[in-house]
This record gives structure tokens, sequence and C-alpha cells, in this order.
């Protein structure tokens, strides 16, 4: 046997090294201070608060593991021939199908008609309207930092305002801006906006602080017009006028509790007249529209016609105004008929005049 090694003795004699722990040498630091592995003194390691169990059982933590195939390695394609996904990675030649993105295959049925034409389609699309939050907390920054320049003092803060002041940006398909609550307990200045949306939190906020709110709708042709009137005129086409509501939306602006703008109008009343592009002629009215209560369309046609008889106390005829219960009720209804005439201009404000001093005569004479 060879000759063993007193080094190689000796640490054959020394103990296991995971219990020795080398204590640092005393005094200066050298060689002949370092502590040597045979001069190391076994020391225990310290106690523990919580001893872990020496026997935990099968359901520990450090025995879980997924079951096996939960896991699929995935393939590496493109690595070489030697992957066995090399070169053309699985796909074939070149085509459609070794593209990127949708193949198309349910697009196609080999020749038959494809399942997207035979297959029957049932609902229908609903265009959602979106519009543009603004927080009353923001308009009420924006005119204390001067950013807004308030309008007039009766005039409101309309979309157009905001959007002059590049305030907003408003692009394809929104359908204007609703007014929201947020900050709405500390809104000192009153403000007085008009929106195609308002929050309930917004119309007791800015109604408390002394403010008003209105919600005004704008077709997207409209509020496109209102906004860059200049598109327009740079195309050399008519600014568009402002439109009414769909029937779905009409009830929401008649209705006083949303503060809409049509909770006012009368028949024969002009929607926003300050709002009419130039070329649009307000007095160019259709007479149908301003006929009082109890009016005949066949009267009406008949007198247009000059079939009427125009005698005195209001005599038979196919012309005559439908009689009312008594004189001082025709010509009330004839009074402010005779208004809105005045005020349209139509073009039989004659005939009306006529009838109304034909009732003065006979209510002179009763």
């Amino acid at each position: 046997t060879p000759p063993v090694s007193k080094m190689l003795l000796r640490r054959l004699s020394l103990p296991s090294l995971r219990c020795r722990v080398g204590a640092p040498a005393l005094g200066r630091a050298g060689p002949s201070s370092l502590r040597s592995l045979s001069s190391a003194v076994p020391l225990a390691p310290p106690p523990l608060a919580h001893a872990p169990p020496t026997e935990l059982g099968p359901l520990a933590l450090n025995r879980i593991r997924d079951n096996y195939g939960a896991r699929l390695k995935k393939t590496r394609v493109g690595r070489g021939v030697g992957s066995g996904r090399g070169r053309k990675s699985g796909r074939g030649m070149k085509g459609m199908a070794a593209r990127a993105g949708n193949k198309g295959f349910l697009l196609q049925s080999g020749g038959q008609t494809s399942d997207v034409k035979r297959i029957p389609k049932r609902g229908f699309y609903r265009l959602k309207r979106e519009y543009l939050g603004v927080n009353l907390q923001d308009l009420q920054s924006w005119v204390l930092s001067g950013r807004l320049d308030r309008p007039a003092a009766d005039a409101p803060i309309t979309v157009k305002t905001l959007f002059d002041n590049r305030l907003i940006t408003l692009r394809a398909g929104v359908s204007g801006i609703k007014l929201l609550g947020r900050g709405g307990g500390q809104l000192q200045v009153p403000l007085h906006v008009e929106a195609q949306q308002l929050s309930a939190p917004a119309i007791q906020a800015v109604e408390a602080a002394g403010g008003s709110v209105t919600a005004v709708y704008y077709s997207p042709l409209a509020l496109r017009g209102l906004l860059k009137p200049e598109a327009f005129e740079r195309k050399g086409r008519l600014r568009p006028r402002p439109a009414l509501p769909p029937p779905k939306l009409m009830l929401k602006y008649m209705e006083a509790e949303r503060r809409g703008y049509l909770a006012d109008l009368k028949p024969g009343d002009v929607v926003r007249p300050h709002e009419h592009p130039p070329h649009v002629d307000l007095s160019a009215r259709n007479p149908r529209s301003a006929l009082p209560l109890g009016r005949r369309r066949s009267d009406w046609e008949a007198e247009r016609s000059g079939g009427g008889s125009g005698g005195g106390g209001g005599g038979g005829g196919g012309g005559e105004f439908l009689r009312l219960l008594n004189a001082e009720e025709e010509l009330k209804v004839l009074s402010d008929w005779t208004a809105r005439a005045r005020i349209y201009k139509l073009s039989d404000q004659a005939i009306v005049a006529e009838r109304h001093e034909e009732a003065l005569t006979e209510l002179g004479s009763m």
C-alpha cells in the first residue's frame, strides 16, 4: 500500500466540517495567530424558538408537485433541423397558413357555402352615445385661474366655450360633454352651464351655489358646425341648423327635472334661434304649425284658396273659423294667433287681422 501522508491522517481525524465553527483569532493578524483546522472547536447550533417537527408527513409544502403532464414543455421552433422544428418551424412552405395572424378558416368551407354566410344572424347593434365628463371642481379651478374666459353675465358656459379655450378635445363619436358633481361641495362660484348630459349631484350643487344648468342636444353634424364653423366656410358649405333630439331622447330633454331645454317649448316657437346660421330665414315658417286650438285643416286650405266667406259675425261657409263657446274665447284665441303671426310674419296675416276685426265688431254689438 502507498504511504499515507501525515496531513491526510490529520484531516481524517478531524470532526465533520458542517459542525465545526472556526473562532476568530486573538491578537494581531498574522500567520501565527490564525487558528488552524486542527484546533477548531465544534460548536452546537443556537437553539431555535420553534423547532420544526422532524416528521412533516406527505402533505408538507416541500412535497407539493404538479401532476405528471400538467405543464407541457414549450416547443422551441426555428432552432435547427436537429430539433425537429427547424427551418420552416413546422408551418410548411409559403402561403396564408405560414403567416401570423388570422388564417381565415371560418370563411372557408372547401368550396361550399361558408358558415358565416349559412348561419342566420340574430340581434342588432345599438350605437352607444359617448360623452366627455367635466367635473365641477375642474370648472371652478379653470374660472379662478383664468384659463376659462367667463362669458357675459347671462351667457352660459357651453361646449364651444370649453373647446375654444382648449380645455377639452372632442374626438369623433363623442356627442358632447356631461357635467359631473365631483367637487360640488366646495363650489363657491355661481356657474351657468349648458351641457348635453347632467348628473343629479351636479344639478343640485350648481343651483345651490346660485347658478343654473341646462341640458341641450346637438346632433353630430350640428356639433361639428358649432365647434368648427370655419371648416364649413372653407369648403363652401352652409352651416347646419340645430336639430331636435331623436324620438328616444325627446322626452329626456322635455323634462324639467333634468333641466331639458325643451321643457318650456310651446307650439310655434323657434328652438334656440341664436344658434341658427345667418342663411336661415326664421320668418319663413310653416303657417300650419301656428294654428290655434280648434282650427280645421280644411278650413285653412279653403281660406288660402279664397273659397271662404268673409261675412261679418262669422256666417256660414267653408272658410270660417271653428266656432267656440262665445265671442270672448274666440277673440282670445285670435289675439294669440295674431301675436304669433306678427312674430313669424305669416303670409296670411291679413286674413287673421280681418277675422280679428270681425270678432271685435261682433263682441261690441253684443
